[in-house]
């Protein structure tokens, strides 16, 4: 009976499906655009950020759910290498999901940046189960 019981538990362990661990995996995203004033510009960059994620799910196929977070962004200036401290426009614009940075361009009056943290769960190969490995 005993030797029964082991066997048919050796069975079910094999026959049981595989277990998928997931992984939670992020990445980091930002969109740059210019306007004549400072809201202009933080609502373009925020349309170029979601296109820049829009883009990235089409070209991947990844799919959500996805979980956002702010974060800050370095600034992508269109005419220069870096942006002194002192062109910044504060104060940052900071949403649940988007951190936006502005400052004083060279041709344009403003330009921004907007970024975000990305985060969704990624299947990894199934896990055989304790038994079997």
């Amino acid at each position: 009976m005993r030797a029964a019981a082991l066997f048919a538990l050796s069975i079910a362990l094999v026959e049981a499906p595989l277990l998928v661990q997931a992984e939670e995996r992020c990445l980091s995203f930002s969109g740059t655009s210019d306007a004549i004033r400072k809201s202009n510009a933080v609502e373009a960059a925020l349309k170029s950020l979601q296109k820049a994620i829009d883009e990235w799910k089409a070209k991947t196929g990844v799919v959500g759910p996805f979980m956002a977070t702010p974060e800050r962004p370095r600034p992508v200036p269109y005419w220069r290498s870096s942006v002194r401290p002192s062109l910044f426009l504060q104060p940052d614009v900071i949403s649940d999901t988007t951190h936006t940075i502005c400052w004083r361009g060279v041709f344009s009056p403003v330009v921004c940046t907007s970024g975000t943290r990305l985060c969704w769960q990624s299947d990894l190969a199934p896990l055989l189960p304790e038994a079997s490995r």
